[in-house]
C-alpha cells in the first residue's frame, strides 16, 4: 500500500509540473465554429496541410477532401469520393444517426506535390478503396472560384489496412519521395487477436513482382511519385521494395525536418534533414522515433526501448486459447500455451539492427507489485498519450518563439494535449523535459503550421476509440474543428550566430540536468543582459532570484535539498526565455 501511495504522489508531481509547464501566451480561434449561419464541422478529419497558397487542405474519413480559407474559414468540398472509400463506421439507429462508433481507415493522409502553385498543382491522398486495401492516388487540382480535383491516377495499390491500425500518414520528403506509415492492421489485439503481426515479415521478390503487398504491414514505405520503387531503397533479405523501415505498430505521424537556414523555398527548407514519426505504444511506451533507412524499430518484440519494464511480448495467434468466445484482453493474461518473448530475448536480427526511440512516453510500475498497474483506468493503467501526429516547429521568417527552434511538436488523442519536445543542435537526441501545452477535452487528430507561426490543430468528430480502452466521449469541447494558436509573446531571432551568419542555435542551454551541486547555462550573445534566473521549489516557493551580465554562467544549487525544481530564465527585457523542468540529486 506504501508503494502504491508512493507512485500515486509521484504521478501528481509529474503532471502537475507538466500541466503548468506551459508559460507562452496564446490566443486561441475556432476557425470553423458551428451552429452559426454557414457554420458547419468537420466530418472525421484525419490529416491538415498549409498550403502555399495560404489554404488549408483536410481530409475527412468518410471520402472529402476539403480547402478552408484561413481569414474567413470558409470551406470548399475540392472532392467527394464517399463512394469509393471504405471506412467502418457505427451510427446511433434513430435520427439523426449520428456516429457512435469510427475505424481506422477511409481517407486518410494527403501531401501536396512540392510545386504546388507554380506549375505542378498536384495532390496525392490516400484511402481505402476495401475492407482490407489502401490506394495512394494523385488528382490535378483545378482553382478558380469553385476549385476541384479531378484526372484521378493511381499510384500505388493493395497496401494492406483494416478498421484498426492502418496508420495513413503520407508525406513528401526533401528527396522528391512519397513516405507513407502502413501499421500493423492491429492484429494480436481484440478482434484481430489470432492475426499474427507481420511488422517482422518481409516480401519475397516473387510478391513484389506480382504486387503482393500484404507483408507491408507495420512498415513505413518510400514511393516514387509514379509508385515505383527508388533504386536506392534499402534491401531487405537481398530485396528491394516500397519498405524503408519495419517493425511498427501504429505510426500516425510523420514529419521532415524544415530547416530556416537552407532558405524557405520547397525543398531546400527541408534539405538535409532529417525523418521524424510518433507512434502508439501497446498500452505502454509510445514513441518518438528518427526513421533511418534499413532500420529496424522492434514491434513487437520490443516496445520503446528493450528496458524489460511492462511489456512482454504475447504471442495470441500462437495458441487457440486466446479465440475463446468468452474471451476479454487483459494486457497481463498470458494464455496457455502462448509463446511469450521477454524484451531482451527479441531475435538479433531485431537488435542488431535496432534503432531506440527518441521518447517513451510513458513506462511505468515494474519493479513495483503488478497490481499497482492496475490500481485504476487512467494514466497507472495504461500510461499512454496517444500520439496522433508530429510536427516541426520552424518558421519561414527567420523568427519564433523563444527556445522552440529546433522542437518537436506532438499532438495527442488522449486528454488533447501538445507536447513540445526539444531537439539538440544535431536533431538525434531529446533534451531536457517534455512540456504540455493546450491540454483540453478534445481528441488532437494533427497539426500544421503556417509561415508566420500559427498553429493549426484538428479535432476529432467523436470520442471513440478500438478496443476496451475506448469509450464514446461526448463531452469533447470541439468536436471537427480547426482550432488556430497565435503566440502572443514576444518574438526573437532563431538563428543568429556571433559576426552573422544562419547556423540555427539555441537561445539558451541548461546542463547538467540532474544536477548535483551546480547547474551551466549557456547562451547567444544576442540574448539581451542581464539575465535573470529564478529556481522555485516543489510547493511554488520561490527559493533563488538573480540576475547576471554574463552569456554563459554558473547556477551553485549544492545548497538546495534534493527533489524537483523549475528554472525559470528572463533576458534583458524582461520576456521569459527558457523554462525546465530540473531534478536536484
Amino acid at each position: 500500500m506504501k508503494n502504491i501511495i508512493l507512485l500515486l504522489l509521484l504521478f501528481l508531481i509529474l503532471f502537475s509540473f507538466s500541466s503548468y509547464a506551459q508559460n507562452e501566451p496564446f490566443t486561441k480561434t475556432v476557425l470553423n465554429e458551428k451552429p452559426t449561419a454557414g457554420g458547419y464541422r468537420l466530418a472525421h478529419p484525419f490529416d491538415i496541410v498549409y498550403g502555399p497558397d495560404n489554404f488549408l487542405y483536410i481530409t475527412e474519413k468518410i471520402g472529402r477532401i476539403v480547402r478552408v480559407d484561413t481569414g474567413t474559414g470558409a470551406r470548399q468540398i475540392i472532392l467527394d469520393i464517399r463512394g469509393q472509400v471504405t471506412l467502418n463506421i457505427t451510427r446511433n439507429n434513430t435520427a439523426p444517426f449520428a456516429a457512435t462508433g469510427i475505424g481506422q481507415n477511409g481517407m486518410l493522409g494527403l501531401a501536396l506535390h512540392p510545386g504546388f502553385g507554380s506549375g505542378e498543382d498536384t495532390i496525392f491522398v490516400a484511402y481505402s478503396y476495401n475492407g482490407s486495401n489502401i490506394r495512394i492516388a494523385k488528382y490535378k487540382f483545378n482553382g478558380g472560384a469553385t476549385p476541384s480535383l479531378t484526372n484521378e491516377t493511381i499510384v500505388l495499390q493493395g497496401i494492406p489496412a483494416g478498421g484498426d491500425h492502418s496508420s495513413g500518414r503520407l508525406i513528401v520528403g526533401a528527396d522528391n519521395k512519397l513516405y507513407y506509415t502502413c501499421g500493423d492492421l492491429g492484429h494480436n489485439q481484440f478482434g484481430n487477436r489470432c492475426l499474427e503481426i507481420r511488422s517482422q515479415m518481409l516480401p519475397s521478390q516473387a510478391d513484389i513482382n506480382g504486387g503482393t503487398y500484404t507483408r507491408y504491414s507495420g512498415k513505413i514505405l518510400r514511393i516514387n511519385f509514379d509508385g515505383s520503387i527508388p533504386n536506392d531503397n534499402p534491401l531487405w533479405n537481398g530485396v528491394r521494395s516500397h519498405i524503408y523501415t519495419i517493425g511498427h505498430r501504429n505510426p500516425q505521424g510523420l514529419v521532415w525536418e524544415k530547416n530556416p537556414s537552407n532558405g524557405y523555398s520547397f525543398p531546400t527548407l527541408m534539405a538535409g534533414g532529417k525523418l521524424f514519426s510518433s507512434e502508439h505504444g501497446p498500452n505502454t511506451d509510445d514513441e518518438v522515433n528518427s526513421i533511418e533507412s534499413g532500420r529496424n524499430y522492434g514491434w513487437p518484440y520490443i516496445a520503446g526501448d528493450t528496458d524489460e519494464v511492462n511489456y512482454q511480448y504475447v504471442n495470441w495467434s500462437s495458441t487457440q486459447a486466446n479465440c475463446d468466445d468468452n474471451f476479454q484482453e487483459n494486457p497481463y493474461q498470458v494464455p496457455a500455451g502462448a509463446t511469450v518473448t521477454q524484451e531482451k530475448n527479441a531475435p538479433a536480427s531485431v537488435k542488431s539492427n535496432f534503432r531506440k526511440p527518441l521518447v517513451k512516453a510513458y513506462t511505468v510500475c515494474t519493479p513495483l507489485p503488478a497490481t499497482v498497474c492496475e490500481i485504476a483506468n487512467g494514466w497507472l493503467k495504461f500510461p499512454t498519450i496517444a500520439p496522433s501526429s508530429v510536427e516541426f516547429y520552424h518558421l519561414n521568417s527567420g523568427k519564433g518563439i523563444p527556445n522552440w527552434y529546433p522542437s518537436l511538436l506532438v499532438p495527442t488523442l488522449r486528454t488533447g494535449t501538445l507536447f513540445r519536445y526539444r531537439l539538440n543542435a544535431t536533431r538525434d537526441m531529446i533534451i531536457g523535459d517534455s512540456i504540455q501545452y493546450f491540454k483540453s477535452v478534445n481528441r488532437y487528430r494533427d497539426i500544421a503550421m503556417s509561415p508566420d507561426g500559427k498553429i493549426y490543430i484538428i479535432t476529432d468528430s467523436i470520442g471513440s476509440t478500438s478496443g476496451p480502452s475506448g469509450g464514446n466521449q461526448t463531452n469533447m469541447t470541439n468536436k471537427g474543428a480547426i482550432l488556430v494558436f497565435q503566440y502572443d509573446g514576444l518574438i526573437l531571432p532563431i538563428h543568429e550566430q556571433p559576426g552573422g551568419g544562419t547556423v540555427p542555435k539555441y537561445v539558451t542551454s541548461v546542463f547538467p540536468n540532474p544536477a548535483t551541486s551546480y547547474i551551466q547555462v549557456e547562451t547567444e550573445p544576442a540574448v539581451q543582459r542581464p539575465i535573470r534566473y529564478r529556481l522555485v521549489d516543489i510547493t511554488g516557493k520561490l527559493v533563488l532570484d538573480e540576475q547576471t551580465g554574463r552569456n554563459n554562467f554558473n547556477i551553485p544549487v549544492d545548497r538546495f535539498k534534493r527533489g524537483i525544481y523549475i528554472l525559470k530564465l528572463y533576458n534583458g527585457m524582461g520576456a521569459e526565455i527558457r523554462m525546465d523542468k530540473i531534478i536536484l540529486q
